[in-house]
């Protein structure tokens, strides 16, 4: 008996042929924009732009469009939330809002985002230098400690804290905390530049975290043609001053480029709103509107742009108000997105990222609608029924009465006659206890207790033994946020800094050094307090993002304490002989707070002219002392780290 396969089973053709033999590909078929006269130019970094014929620019932006497209179904379904999560942490009321319960909203919410940012702000960029560098080889030690310092000095210029700051808040409220790390040629320097969520669209073809298998991301905004001209960025704009005027597509005719968020008391302002051309008919000038510009960052095959000798191509393109390509060159950056995108709870089983808010609103939405039920009790209460006889009481007077007014009755008419006020019970009285116990759920779930936002514990008075316990126990909690946030977020933004530093720099630069936190490899290259460099050898190397531990940078007054204890030791076990005593009373000084401890030093010429200090002086009395009363098995010690010859050998040697 024969068995045979199933009828329907198609006959595929032998060889490497896929398809079967009644189907023939074109010879343009999954071809994006042909762009193989441009290969040696886009390998050479040009701007191809200006050179592109109608067709192919068609073609680019309709490919941008559907890419923009694509994130844009995905994302918005969380938009909504986003508005929620605005509302929570701006403690937000409507502007029309007239009765007292609506403006009733809960604030601990925000107290709660703001400790766990103040944790993560300390941990992740209050160290100095903010971000610790480790050279991965012997070679790049030296060179990991000058970039540190270097890249300290860039984040300080450009306001690298407050940028910081903004991608922990977009983490925090959003979960995604989308920041382009560029390098800016007109201040030599790295930029953070921070986005808007809802203006970032990145393929959602991959999980969170997976961001190397990104296709694409593109990034929207609103600007002058002004700012667009100065950037330098794009020089067709000078080529072609037409461009200056719109060319009106369909306004907002991408669906990505519509206003999503909140408008209320004037926080945020739709910039794609059209001007009032009344009010600017002047014909010796005219400010236009806003042009909206996407700029898609996307890898390539080679067979989809027509140059199949090539495997994969990552290019910049940049699009002028959803019709013109007004950049479109290689990637300046490389085979990587320049950019990192932050999130506080990382799950790599998600599209997108959990944030705080999604864990507490549920809560702040409950705390807040107890509190607006207590206040429609209290108003009830305040405002009761009132059933009256008008043959007894006169209507008028119980209308418009006051606290000081008069109620008219008639005549034998005694007084609560003819009128019944009804009672309102107070079935709201355990709200507040209610509320408060929707505080501590959210704590809880946040780790941000009352001794981490500084207030005082809830449960009465503890001792500041039990309070640093509970603290410890909560800043634990907040450190593994900021462990894990340092090694996926903060690592790659610092790479891609480093890499742009010795890639792009100035070939010399200088920069201060702090005295107080100047490591020794560093000390013999300092002259007047300034350290200078060679980017081509001094800043070069295999260099690395030293992830944190997650735990907050010692306190000042902490580290001052074990400075000082760390002297008392040393003094009481003899080890102030074997170690410089005065470096770590100076370290100890500096701790509480002494900053410019070096200009109270003396000078080489005094020293010269004032013979040794005090403290020289009392330091080599310790070690004549100790070498004349040390133990046999001290002195034997000293002899093999080289510190003291046997006078045996000494006068062989005279």
């Amino acid at each position: 008996m024969t068995v045979s396969g199933p009828k329907n089973t198609p006959n595929l053709p032998s060889g490497g042929t896929y398809r079967s033999a009644e189907y023939t590909a074109g010879p343009t078929e999954g071809i994006v924009v042909d762009l193989s006269e441009f290969a040696d130019r886009l390998m050479n970094y040009d701007d191809i732009s200006s050179d592109l014929n109608e067709e192919q620019e068609r073609r680019i932006v309709d490919y941008v469009k559907s890419m923009v497209d694509m994130s844009y179904f995905k994302i918005r379904k969380r938009y909504d939330h986003w508005k929620e999560a605005d509302r929570a942490h701006d403690v937000y009321v409507p502007p029309n809002a007239t009765d007292f319960r609506e403006k009733a909203v809960i604030a601990d919410t925000r107290a709660i985002a703001d400790t766990v940012l103040t944790y993560l702000m300390a941990a992740l960029g209050g160290r100095n230098p903010m971000f610790q560098l480790e050279g991965l080889n012997r070679k790049s030690r030296k060179s990991s400690l000058i970039l540190e310092r270097v890249l300290h000095q860039q984040m300080r210029r450009t306001a690298g804290e407050a940028r910081l700051a903004q991608l922990l808040l977009d983490s925090t409220r959003y979960g995604f905390a989308p920041t382009k790390i560029v390098w800016d040629a007109k201040t030599n320097q790295n930029q953070m530049i921070n986005f808007d969520p809802r203006r970032c669209f990145p393929d959602p073809r991959v999980n969170w975290g997976d961001w190397d298998n990104m296709q694409y991301i593109v990034f929207s905004d609103y600007v002058s043609f002004n700012s667009l001209v100065y950037s330098g960025l794009y020089p067709k704009l000078k080529k072609f001053p037409a461009l200056r005027h719109k060319i009106s597509p369909p306004r907002n005719a991408w669906n990505a480029h519509h206003w999503h968020k909140e408008e209320g008391r004037g926080l945020n302002i739709d910039p794609a709103q059209p001007l009032q051309r009344e009010r600017f008919d002047h014909a010796y000038f005219t400010l236009g509107d806003a042009r909206v510009i996407d700029e898609a960052w996307v890898r390539l095959s080679g067979h989809e742009i027509n140059i199949p000798s090539i495997d994969q191509i990552f290019l910049c393109i940049t699009i002028l108000d959803e019709n013109v390509v007004i950049r479109m060159q290689l990637n300046p950056y490389g085979r990587q997105f320049p950019v990192v995108i932050g999130g506080l709870y990382q799950d790599q089983h998600k599209t997108y990222g959990q944030s705080l808010y999604d864990l507490i609103l549920p809560m702040h939405d409950i705390a807040t609608y107890l509190l607006r039920s207590r206040i429609d009790n209290v108003s009830a209460a305040l405002n009761n029924l009132i059933f009256a006889d008008p043959t007894q009481v006169s209507i008028p007077d119980l209308i418009d009465r006051n606290p000081w007014g008069i109620v008219r009755t008639m005549a034998g008419t005694k007084p609560g006659d003819g009128v019944f006020i009804a009672q309102v019970p107070d079935v709201t009285r355990g709200h507040f206890g209610d509320i408060a116990a929707m505080s501590e759920l959210k704590q809880r779930v946040s780790a941000a207790s009352d001794a981490q936002q500084g207030m005082p514990t809830s449960d009465g008075i503890r001792t500041a033994t039990e309070i640093q316990r509970l603290t410890q126990l909560g800043s634990q909690r907040l450190g593994v946020l900021a462990r894990i946030m340092s090694a996926t977020t903060i690592r790659p933004m610092v790479r891609m800094m480093v890499a742009n530093i010795q890639d792009s720099l100035a070939m010399e630069g200088s920069i201060k050094i702090d005295q107080q936190n100047m490591p020794n490899q560093l000390s013999g290259l300092v002259d007047d307090g300034y350290l200078d460099y060679d980017v081509s050898k001094d800043l070069q190397g295999d260099i690395d993002y030293l992830v944190i531990d997650g735990t907050l940078p010692i306190e000042p007054t902490r580290n001052a304490e074990t400075w000082m204890n760390m002297l008392q030791i040393m003094s009481q076990t003899g080890l102030n002989m074997e170690y410089n005593a005065g470096q770590i009373a100076e370290e100890a000084i500096r701790a509480m707070g002494i900053t410019d401890l070096d200009r109270f030093r003396i000078s080489q010429d005094q020293m010269k002219e004032q013979g040794p200090s005090p403290s020289q002086q009392m330091q080599l009395m310790e070690k004549m002392r100790g070498a004349s009363v040390a133990p046999q098995e001290n002195v034997q010690r000293e002899v093999e780290r080289g510190n003291l010859i046997p006078l045996s050998e000494a006068r062989r040697q005279g």
